[in-house]
């Protein structure tokens, strides 16, 4: 899985020194067979002024999938990161439940008779 993080509105240094790729690589590790890559696009849209302004917007980008995105804001990057990540992490594990419901409720084929000999 690749991660790959985008930030605007402010320089990186801002953001502070959080563990992106480690908080996202521990939520997301279950989907890693299924995940291309990671995409976080980080926005701080007040500036300094404070506020509910920090942006986060995550596209997971899968194999054989529509990509998924996930938006959220609050004032802490670092409470921000967790929650979209605990929500990558439940669209992905719905996703899978969904394929896995669809799979068992295909008609399965009857075999020949000449197959059973």
């Amino acid at each position: 899985m690749q991660l790959t993080v985008h930030f605007s509105g402010a320089e990186r240094h801002a953001f502070g020194q959080h563990e992106y790729e480690e908080i996202f690589s521990n939520s997301l590790h279950r989907f890693s067979h299924s995940l291309k890559r990671v995409c976080l696009y980080i926005e701080d849209t007040n500036g300094p002024r404070g506020g509910e302004d920090k942006q986060c917007r995550c596209v997971l980008h899968l194999r054989r999938m529509q990509p998924v995105v996930i938006r959220d804001q609050d004032n802490n990057l670092l409470s921000l990161l967790h929650r979209v990540a605990n929500r990558a992490t439940h669209a992905l594990s719905r996703d899978a439940d969904r394929r896995v419901k669809t799979l068992k409720k295909a008609p399965q084929a009857i075999p020949h008779e000449e197959e059973l000999k």
